[in-house]
């Protein structure tokens, strides 16, 4: 795993296309506070959200009516052929989140790069629009990795296992002690 030095802070956000993915659960009721997934944003830099635990997070999807069960080391919550696994922990945030689609390649990374708006938002993932952005533009490849602020994000896709699909993991490149499930 490879892990990046620079940090993309000042980018351009084009935060039109993932918001309204990410927009069509805006109930804004959730039991997590600030997790809303509207957005007053449509092409302007996206509202910085707090920091939320991995507890935190396994409340916002349980809200939003994933089925959320622990394995090993991880919380998963998952809904229809997405899901979310966040390494559990007591940091201030999660230092693992991996997304997931399942199926075909093609087909999962497209599933993947639909649900990745509202994931990023209900975890509270900053800047959630450039990583969707970025992930937008991996869709022709099997794996890319880049550095989005304060995260390592890798793509991958897997086609000969008992589980094609596409998956994104976000580590936190802040995180110093228990950062792994390893």
């Amino acid at each position: 795993m490879a892990l990046g030095t620079a940090a993309c802070s000042g980018s351009k956000s084009d935060d039109t296309k993932p918001n309204a993915a990410g927009s069509s659960s805006s109930s804004g009721s959730s039991t997590v506070p600030g997790t809303t997934t509207s957005s007053s944003a449509s092409s302007g830099p996206e509202e910085k959200l707090p920091d939320l635990t991995a507890a935190q997070v396994v409340t916002a999807f349980a809200g939003k009516g994933y089925r959320c069960s622990t394995d090993e080391a991880y919380e998963t919550c998952a809904q229809g052929v997405t899901s979310i696994q966040v390494l559990i922990g007591k940091h201030p945030r999660p230092p693992v989140i991996s997304l997931q689609a399942t199926g075909v390649a093609a087909e999962a990374a497209t599933k993947l790069s639909d649900f990745t708006p509202q994931a990023l938002e209900l975890a509270h993932v900053n800047p959630r629009g450039q990583i969707a952005d970025w992930l937008k533009q991996q869709q022709s490849k099997p794996s890319a990795t880049t550095t989005v602020g304060d995260w390592t994000v890798e793509f991958s896709t897997e086609a000969d296992t008992d589980q094609p699909g596409a998956i994104l993991t976000l580590t936190d490149k802040l995180c110093k002690v228990d950062c792994g499930a390893e």
